[in-house]
């Protein structure tokens, strides 16, 4: 038909006739896909936090409340002490204090799967989950400070987990939301505004375009089942496909936030008189692709004492302790870590 209608055709008008039949028969094929894998394969994207009937909720900490994480993968009882924080809680004074981003809290883990609560049940010691879902290192420390001051708190030890990859801003919230942090307190705001002006609202070096393709994976994730089935199968092998350096200028910046994190823990810790360890978290891309050893690095550049490295805990089989989608530790990870911390205290 096509023939017919454009006459007989040249070497690049074949070559075209033929391009455009396999582009339009590849889209074929895809609508096709999408709308079998909608029918017979129907996967949500994201998280969602709901009461124990189903209704949805927005809060995570509402003071003694119990609810449900629900996702494609988990289904994860989540219980809040009276005091506004994940358990384990105390009600006196605690031994150990975590603090961390959502793999500290437990995104996709029942109470008694998370690392604090088993560490903390088979150590016999009271402890209690600082854990912030989507926070960074300064954050978490306020949030310490805070509980101390106001439960007058007289803890032992903290354990802030730090997660993140420092070749990529697109793994690992820890550096992402530390440099927006540092981005949004020590710039003017004529500086906010050109930066707006430059498609670089987070400030820094632009992002490359790279960067901004892989940033659009939300959105593709938001309208496409098909996306969400491949990356519910091969999330990990994924991930460390789709990788792009932040550059040195802006993880420079994102190290000076950490630093100011870490050095503000460090001066708690002299102030209130606990002990106190930095564990490092990666993503499940920086170990297969082998890159850990240099987030480790950049980290101890910056921190005032060693930071404990826990990726050699999952060089076997890193898929199979994360979860493929969702990108959390799965129980079975979880539970290393916690092993991990046990063995640290023998």
């Amino acid at each position: 038909m096509l023939r017919s209608i454009i006459g007989k055709p040249g070497i690049l008008g074949e070559w075209a006739i033929r391009l455009l039949l396999v582009s339009v028969s590849c889209m074929v094929a895809v609508a096709f896909a999408e709308v079998m894998v909608r029918v017979f394969f129907p996967i949500s994207d994201g998280l969602e936090n709901v009461t124990l009937e189903g209704k949805p909720i927005k809060g995570f900490f509402d003071p003694g409340s119990v609810y449900r994480q629900v996702a494609n993968e988990y289904d994860a009882l989540t219980t809040i002490t009276d005091k506004g924080h994940r358990v384990p809680g105390v009600e006196g004074n605690p031994d150990v204090i975590f603090i961390g981003d959502s793999f500290t809290y437990g995104f996709g883990l029942n109470d008694e799967e998370t690392f604090a609560l088993i560490y903390c049940k088979q150590q016999r010691r009271e402890c209690v989950n600082l854990g912030i879902p989507g926070s960074g290192t300064l954050r978490q420390v306020e949030k310490l400070e805070a509980f101390i001051e106001k439960w007058h708190w007289k803890p032992k030890e903290v354990k802030l987990f730090f997660f993140g990859m420092s070749g990529s801003f697109s793994a690992g919230n820890d550096f992402v939301d530390n440099y927006d942090r540092y981005i949004r307190e020590h710039s003017s705001q004529s500086d906010v505004e050109q930066r707006v002006q430059d498609g670089t609202p987070r400030g820094g070096a632009p992002r490359g375009l790279a960067e901004r393709l892989i940033n659009l994976q939300g959105v593709i994730l938001e309208h496409s089942t098909l996306m969400r089935l491949a990356k519910y199968h091969w999330g990990p092998i994924l991930k460390s496909l789709f990788v792009v350096d932040p550059g040195n200028e802006r993880m420079a910046v994102a190290l000076a936030a950490t630093k100011e994190g870490f050095t503000r823990l460090d001066e708690l810790s002299r102030r209130i008189g606990f002990g106190y360890s930095i564990y490092l978290l990666v993503p499940v891309q920086d170990i297969i692709r082998g890159t850990y050893g240099e987030t480790l690095a950049a980290l101890n550049g910056i921190a005032p004492k060693p930071v404990i490295a826990t990726a050699q805990l999952f060089l076997g089989s890193p898929k199979d302790y994360y979860y493929a989608f969702d990108g959390h530790l799965n129980a079975k990870g979880s539970r290393r870590i916690a092993e991990f911390l046990i063995l640290k205290d023998q």
